[in-house]
């Protein structure tokens, strides 16, 4: 009888045991596999998210989480490091993301279908928010931003972002930081264009260089990236009826008082001047 009972008492332990070990294994699992939650709105904790974030050494060099909605997601874009490497250009060695996201408490879900080169940055991550910093997460990726009131690479990105613009008549303009600033005063016509409009556009110029660079700006990517518009320098002396048609650092010379005839039409005409 004594023999019976520590054998059932062993059987027991050992039972215990096993099943111990069974749920170690399936909490492993999980470290290696995103656990799926229901994305379709924006949780509270997945608004908490909407915001501009950078990191100067990862993938995602600029990641902007909008209130925009589309259909039931939110856009989003990101600048990103597509980890090609050439020596010839040119070289997508970065790319710009547009999309929407989703998030719950725990995942965030970035879709695209404008990814080309960097497909595998899409998909869901788990993330943790702390502070100003958004940690993305899954297996074989890591990467944390910090949270900054901005992100811009041209003026144009600073639409959507929720930032106060003064009451005035102006502009975004894009700083050395990337970050957004507003300029009261003549609405340059060539800011935030993108490259097709800039180029059908007669008095614009489109700008083009490195598509990434070093924070010290000394080494840079080799490939050609459209940076931006601005207007074409207006030749000296071209006769004006306003400042917007002059070139950069110039100005109509009817601000100065000038008021030359202008055809048969009763307006004052001047030159560009500097």
């Amino acid at each position: 009888m004594l023999i019976r009972k520590l054998l059932i008492g062993l059987s027991s332990v050992f039972a215990l045991s096993v099943a111990a070990c069974a749920a170690d294994t399936s909490d492993d699992a999980a470290d290696d596999e995103i656990v799926a939650e229901d994305e379709s709105e924006l949780s509270a904790a997945g608004k908490a998210l909407i915001g501009s974030y950078v990191d100067d050494t990862g993938a995602f060099r600029g990641l902007v989480l909008t209130s925009v909605k589309h259909g039931a997601r939110n856009e989003f874009w990101a600048d990103v490091d597509t980890g090609i490497r050439c020596i010839t250009a040119p070289c997508p060695s970065s790319e710009r993301i547009e999309g929407t996201f989703t998030a719950g408490s725990k995942t965030i879900t970035l879709r695209s279908t404008t990814a080309q080169h960097s497909q595998h940055l899409l998909g869901t991550y788990r993330y943790l928010k702390q502070g100003d910093k958004l940690t993305l997460f899954r297996k074989g990726f890591s990467q944390s931003l910090a949270k900054q009131l901005s992100y811009c690479a041209q003026p144009a990105d600073c639409k959507n972002q929720g930032l106060p613009q003064p009451r005035c008549i102006g502009s975004w303009t894009c700083g050395a930081e990337s970050t957004c600033a507003f300029k009261c005063g003549p609405v340059d016509p060539c800011v935030g264009l993108d490259q097709a409009a800039c180029m059908a556009n007669p008095a614009c110029q489109p700008k083009f260089g490195p598509s990434a660079c070093t924070p010290d700006g000394r080494i840079c990517t080799m490939d050609m990236a459209y940076k931006g518009c601005s207007k074409k320098p207006a030749a000296s002396g071209t006769v004006c009826l306003s400042s917007s048609s002059c070139g950069a650092g110039e100005h109509c010379s009817t601000e100065d008082g000038v008021c030359n005839p202008y055809g048969m039409l009763a307006v004052c005409a001047g030159t560009c001047v500097n």
